[in-house]
């Protein structure tokens, strides 16, 4: 979300029990906090407070497709700030590319290429420019995991980054079985246990605006209501 809400950037957030597709959430979870380590140089895990995109909540049908993002059949647009990781070929070297954590940057004969996070704007830029581009394309992350690395419902099917789900997102009063394999995907929610469950809340899928660069809901799972503690006023 470093686009959208820069570092330190202040905003206002308005806590609330009512939230709907798109806002900017912000909610209590336990994990690992990349920002502390502990006495033996390890990130530590600990209570705190996050913020993300809802997407979809419960009742929802959520899918990746090659990158895109479908609620309920119907395409949803990145955020204007938000970005997505693509190839660029140039003929020159291109100096605002420069981030050593989220820029790849390498030189084949004459051409420079790079692998980069981008807002639709600066695609456009990018591809209006024909003098000195001379490939853009979409760089997506087909790399699977066939244990828990994603916040899976099912085994079947290679889930990813740019290629996740179909998930339905359960409703308050659904009956779900949780299972080693889908156990990552319900772990947050108050009181869940391995066998049968009753889901007693209304649960949601968050994401960050920089899709290959964010610990969203593809790896820490649904969020219940319980846990999100306000929207982000801008």
């Amino acid at each position: 979300m470093e686009e959208t809400i820069k570092r330190g950037q202040k905003f206002y957030v308005e806590p609330s029990k009512s939230f709907k597709h798109n806002d900017i959430i912000v909610f209590d979870y336990f994990g690992i906090d990349y920002n502390s380590r502990d006495e033996t140089g390890q990130f530590s895990q600990k209570e705190q407070k996050r913020l993300m995109r809802l997407i979809a909540m419960s009742g929802d049908v959520f899918v990746i497709r090659h990158g895109e993002v479908y609620l309920n059949n119907v395409l949803i647009p990145l955020p204007p700030l938000g970005k997505m990781e693509y190839e660029i070929a140039s003929k020159i070297p291109l100096a605002e590319l420069r981030d050593p954590e989220q820029v790849y940057a390498s030189q084949s004969g004459d051409s420079f290429k790079y692998i980069a996070p981008l807002t639709v704007e600066e695609v456009n830029n990018y591809a209006n420019n024909k003098t000195d581009i001379f490939s853009l394309k979409k760089h997506l992350r087909e790399e699977f995991s066939i244990d828990t690395f994603f916040a899976k419902a099912s085994t079947p099917g290679t889930w990813s980054l740019d290629d996740y789900g179909p998930l339905k997102i359960p409703s308050p009063g659904d009956s779900i079985f949780v299972n080693d394999t889908n156990y990552k995907l319900f772990h947050n929610i108050p009181g869940i246990h391995l066998g049968s469950n009753i889901i007693r809340d209304n649960l949601y899928f968050l994401m960050g605006d920089n899709r290959h660069f964010v610990e969203d809901s593809r790896f820490i799972g649904l969020i219940s209501q319980s846990k999100m503690y306000g929207i982000v006023v801008q």
